[in-house]
């Protein structure tokens, strides 16, 4: 019977915690700047780019950053649509055109992204950091934390942190 309590008491006192929610104290998704500051230290590890060329860099981050993050209202009322759009019988006609919509919209984020390495490649990375990039372009397009996309893990070859609130 004491065993039988203090079985209780553990599972009540698991599902308290268990159940308790994270603290989230800062909720609102990261600035340009901010994804920008955190692009620049990670190409900063590794080219190890002086002062100077930190702030190059930054600067084009943090334009690129802003022009992004413009883009997602316009892309994230096309992800539900394209959801609700695949969950309903006969949408065949609406699936296209969305699809086609949020394709149009992903080029332009990828034609900012690969400006953005471009520009960093030719104007701020000297001959020996650009030997670094090797034959693809590495930690300017695929090098992002973790190993996964660029500029944080916005997606495929990206420069830009993932969408958490993408659909």
């Amino acid at each position: 019977m004491n065993t039988g309590r203090i079985l209780t008491i553990v599972l009540i006192a698991g599902s308290v915690l268990y159940g308790q929610r994270p603290n989230r104290r800062n909720t609102a998704p990261p600035t340009p700047a901010q994804l920008a500051q955190r692009e620049t230290a990670r190409l900063t590890r590794f080219f190890t780019l002086d002062a100077g060329q930190q702030s190059a860099v930054l600067g084009i981050l943090t334009t690129a950053e802003t022009q992004l993050q413009a883009l997602t209202p316009q892309i994230q009322p096309l992800r539900t649509t394209l959801v609700s759009a695949i969950k309903s019988s006969n949408s065949q006609g609406v699936i296209a055109s969305t699809l086609l919509q949020i394709s149009n919209l992903e080029e332009q984020e990828q034609v900012i992204r690969a400006n953005a390495a471009s520009q960093i490649y030719t104007t701020v990375l000297n001959a020996t950091q650009q030997g670094q990039v090797g034959n693809g372009l590495g930690p300017l397009m695929n090098g992002g934390p973790g190993g996964g996309p660029g500029f944080g893990g916005r997606g495929p070859g990206g420069i830009g942190p993932a969408r958490a609130n993408r659909n």
